[in-house]
């Protein structure tokens, strides 16, 4: 288990750190900052710390998910516009 970088490596780990919520979602904690400053992603405060609940990312990962669509659809919907 030393030296893993998974973020929910131990069991029972529900709240993430910045750091490790930005490297479960794949992007920066610069990234993570701006979505808090914007309330664009859900957060816990916990006095001056923030943290982000695993339940809240995966729920973002699937509300973010593109669904492929046919190809042909597409074509005529921009045709009929």
């Amino acid at each position: 288990m030393h030296g893993e970088k998974s973020p929910n490596c131990g069991k029972g780990i529900r709240l993430l750190t910045v750091r490790q919520a930005a490297e479960y979602l794949g992007t920066t904690p610069a990234t993570l900052y701006t979505k808090i400053w914007h309330r664009e992603i859900p957060f816990v405060k916990l006095g001056r710390a923030v943290r982000f609940d695993v339940k809240d990312l995966e729920a973002l990962i699937e509300r973010s998910k593109v669904i492929p669509q046919d190809f042909q659809t597409i074509r005529q919907s921009y045709r009929g516009k």
